[in-house]
């Protein structure tokens, strides 16, 4: 997967949720061990109170998982719902991302493997 350039290749599958590597080491794709997993809210200080503890946690969360990535030139992120666009947008306001190669995808939850050969035929031709 590496060119002449030693170009880094990751994937990441998330949700609002959680998230989970899947970088190209040692010659492989491989899903890495630790996960980020998003905090929760649970306050009892009203709507506003909430809307904004979910911001900052989703803030927190898509910060955790960017700083994941940092060493990546080419980064695919897939999963269901919005979140993937969300965190694109939170990316395109980070200049360390400027000129990295980043694609979305969807997938609904997939197993481990699954994952990883997600990944692996999307970078196939890279």
């Amino acid at each position: 997967m590496k060119d002449q350039h030693q170009k880094q290749y990751a994937g990441v599958w998330m949700d609002h949720h959680n998230a989970v590597f899947i970088p190209f080491t040692d010659g492989a794709f491989a899903i890495q061990e630790d996960k980020v997993v998003a905090g929760e809210y649970h306050g009892d200080k009203g709507e506003h109170a909430y809307n904004n503890a979910e911001k900052t946690d989703n803030r927190k969360y898509f910060k955790t998982i960017a700083s994941q990535l940092l060493k990546y030139d080419e980064i695919y992120i897939f999963g269901p719902g919005k979140s993937q666009e969300e965190f694109l947008n939170f990316l395109n306001d980070d200049n360390h991302f400027k000129n990295k190669k980043i694609t979305l995808g969807s997938a609904e939850k997939m197993t481990d493997p699954q994952t990883v050969a997600k990944v692996r035929d999307f970078f196939k031709n890279a």
